[in-house]
């Protein structure tokens, strides 16, 4: 049901407000109810943040401090803003008419389909992805004539995407260019923006910065949306960098009331650009901020939150906060101590198997550092038959049929994507190859024109010679479609260009074995399509794609299906589980090791592990291994963040074979200095009470953990020598394997 709204009588009935105010703690309370001027909620894990935005939204609803057009809401997923305008429609008892709940980058396509001819662009510009971005960089390096071996296309992006976060433009780059490389990143970055202009397009970077550029230097388009906007509502602020940041700024009228919710204990995502400052600094951005904090968690046992807590409280960049529950004390944290990574993956996954009776698979979740860590798991899960699924692998929109499709979609909608034309203009097979290809680009650029637009330009049969015959089919391919874009449904669309392409038949022939997948992945993408349609009759072509540019596969995954949940912590964010499985806990693993040396990088580790650890609810399993192949066989040494936990909280069950004598022997082995004196003694004949022990160093031995104050931890590998004579090798976390002397190493024995 849709809800009819009035300026004057607001929604018919009004909602009682018992319903929005129920079940909320005081603190919960407070931050709903306060409607005047900035606040920031410091909401932690578990805490009901979600509750307190939804329910803010239907309170200002239902006191009629604002109608739903003049509210703001605006978060990282998709999926998380679908879930928002579910909560806010059931509270209001229906769907409410014009309200933006989005995506940041959601908010701002809108906004420039509407103002973004202020600055060139076409309506039905492109919104390229990361995949196209590179394609599209990796042209301008070729271009300029630089080698793509010592200009990797991946790295140059992620500069400019950097510099973007910063509002650093291309022209502002380029005068602040220091050094030959800096210099040569600032011709590839300004070679890649001129490509963009021409292809109208955008990749995910400029929707903020062109959104940014129009509210701050156009008044008439800043105005229009501080006045249009009443109260902005910001989930995830720890999140935002410096162009979101600014983009906030210039959408805040007057009244200021703009809410940020959020936990700088949970900013994860500096290596984007995220900005934890943001959060940390809001009262003095905003003087006379209101500063409410959530810190009744219900989400995690007390064990489980009392380890997160005794691990993040190390970070110095946070805010004072405890976090407590109601909830019962819950098992001992379990710390599993095997060989390698592929006893870790065998000893989780027994536990998984022992457990899916009792929760059920789609409660369990494997959480890992780097994507390359699922491997192991992988393999262990499909030789027994235990279902699961991978989330932040190849998304469905990245799958090459899928891509191959949307690029004639693309170019239909807009016939100056150039990486679009790339893709297709040979697809199927056409006898198109880079010789003709290259003629048909340089034929266009003479002309100031796109590929596509040269080859529908009436100069181009006579300009193309014997090549014509061969694009004259593809041109006639094309152009029927863009004739009725803006008249057809895109599903119908859609599967009209399929069987004109033949498509189903192409696909079947490719690949004999992936051949019927692929074909249902297409038939999948209509059924998503229709349903697209369905929901929005109004809407065109070039709506869908915009829609869809901004899909991850995390606004696909729904957690209904019955399968184990492999996935990195940055990917786990927001989720929850019963139990959680965070594997891979090693020093320069996790944390990695070039974050070691970094005290920032280091507290963002440790945020992580924070996040990880706090997604479970009932039982929480860590796991480290002595032997991690990384780029070689590499003695690991157990995560500095498995030794910040209380000792109390943590039960270690050691199944390691190497060392498995140290738990299970009834005697205490000799450590080294003791072994090495005894030699020393039997060859000198020395007095028993002579020693060479060192300030320190009681108890050492093979596999200690040590302390250096030059090269930090390092664990013991080996010795050589005695007394005075000996020397350890010691492998230390970002630095590697050191040979030294043990007399002057000032070493301390931590474990």
């Amino acid at each position: 049901m849709t809800l009819s709204w009035s300026t004057s009588t607001g929604f018919c009935p009004p909602v009682p407000m018992s319903r929005l105010l129920t079940e909320l703690n005081p603190a919960q309370h407070q931050a709903v109810t306060t409607t005047d001027g900035p606040l920031l909620v410091v909401a932690g894990a578990g805490s009901g943040k979600t509750r307190v935005l939804t329910r803010r939204v239907a309170y200002i609803l239902e006191q009629r401090l604002a109608s739903p057009w003049e509210i703001l809401a605006v978060t990282f997923t998709n999926k998380a803003a679908g879930e928002m305008k579910l909560r806010v429609a059931e509270l209001m008892g229906g769907d409410i008419p014009g309200m933006q709940v989005s995506t940041f980058h959601s908010f701002c396509a809108r906004l420039l389909r509407t103002e973004g001819h202020i600055l060139g662009y076409d309506t039905g510009f492109t919104i390229l992805d990361s995949a196209d971005s590179q394609t599209l960089i990796k042209n301008c390096i070729k271009e300029l004539g630089f080698s793509i071996q010592q200009f990797a296309p991946k790295a140059q992006l992620g500069k400019i995407s950097r510099a973007k976060n910063k509002m650093s433009l291309a022209d502002d780059y380029a005068s602040s260019a220091g050094g030959y490389f800096e210099k040569m990143t600032a011709q590839i970055y300004q070679r890649y923006q001129k490509r963009l202009r021409d292809c109208n397009a955008m990749d995910f970077d400029d929707l903020l910065v062109n959104t940014v550029a129009l509210l701050k230097n156009h008044d008439e388009v800043g105005e229009k949306y501080r006045n249009k906007f009443k109260y902005i509502l910001v989930d995830e602020y720890q999140d935002t960098n410096h162009v979101q940041y600014l983009m906030l700024k210039y959408l805040v009228g007057a009244h200021k009331n703009i809410c940020v919710v959020g936990d700088e204990d949970q900013s994860i995502y500096g290596w984007r650009g995220a900005d934890i400052r943001n959060i940390l600094d809001f009262e003095r951005d905003f003087p006379g901020a209101t500063v409410i904090k959530l810190e009744q968690n219900y989400r995690s046992t007390k064990t489980i939150l009392k380890a997160a807590g005794s691990v993040i409280k190390n970070n110095e960049a946070r805010k004072d906060k405890t976090l407590v529950t109601d909830n019962e004390d819950g098992d001992k944290i379990q710390h599993l101590q095997v060989d390698g990574a592929e006893e870790e993956a065998s000893e989780v996954i027994d536990r998984i198997d022992r457990g899916q009776g009792e929760i059920g698979l789609k409660e369990m979740a494997i959480l890992y550092r780097t994507n390359a860590q699922s491997r192991a798991f992988e393999e262990q899960l499909r030789r027994r038959g235990i279902a699961y699924q991978i989330v932040g692998g190849i998304t469905f929109y990245e799958r090459k049929e899928i891509k191959d499709l949307l690029a004639y979609l693309k170019l239909i909608a807009n016939p100056r994507d150039d990486i679009s034309f790339q893709r297709v203009i040979n697809y199927p097979k056409r006898g198109i190859g880079n010789k003709s290809l290259d003629t048909i680009v340089n034929l266009a650029r003479e002309r100031n024109l796109s590929s596509y637009q040269f080859l529908i330009d009436e100069a181009a049969p006579v300009a193309l010679g014997n090549i014509w015959k061969k694009v004259a089919k593809f041109v006639d391919l094309v152009e029927p479609f863009r004739a009725q874009k803006d008249d057809v449904p895109v599903d119908s669309l859609t599967q009209d260009l399929i069987e004109k392409l033949d498509l189903i038949e192409l696909l079947r022939s490719e690949d004999e074995i992936q051949g019927q997948t692929r074909v249902e992945n297409v038939e999948a993408l209509i059924e998503g399509m229709s349903e697209w349609a369905r929901a929005h009759p109004e809407a065109g072509l070039e709506s869908y794609l915009a829609e869809i540019s901004l899909f991850t596969d995390l606004d696909t995954y729904s957690g209904i299906e019955d399968k184990v949940t492999l996935m990195t912590i940055h990917s786990a964010k927001g989720l929850e589980y019963s139990s959680v499985f965070l594997v891979g806990l090693e020093d320069g693993l996790f944390p990695l090791e070039r974050s070691i040396g970094e005290p920032m990088a280091l507290e963002e580790e440790r945020r992580l592990f924070y996040v990880g650890a706090t997604r479970a609810r009932k039982k929480l399993t860590l796991a480290s291994a002595s032997t991690r192949f990384r780029f070689g066989e590499v003695a690991s040494i157990v995560s500095r963040f498995v030794d910040e936990i209380e000792k109390s909280l943590i039960e270690v069950v050691d199944l390691r074979r190497a060392r498995r004598w140290e738990y299970e022997t009834p005697h205490r082995q000799p450590s080294l200095f003791e072994t090495t004196q005894r030699t020393k003694r039997a060859k000198t004949r020395e007095p028993e009470g002579f020693h060479y022990e060192y300030e320190g160093l009681e108890g050492l031995q093979v596999g200690s953990i040590v302390q250096h104050p030059t090269f930090g931890r390092g664990k013991v590998i080996s010795a050589e020598g005695f007394g005075e004579s000996l020397r350890l090798q010691i492998m230390f976390s970002g630095v590697g394997l050191k040979k030294i002397m043990a007399k002057f190493a000032r070493l301390k024995v931590i474990g």
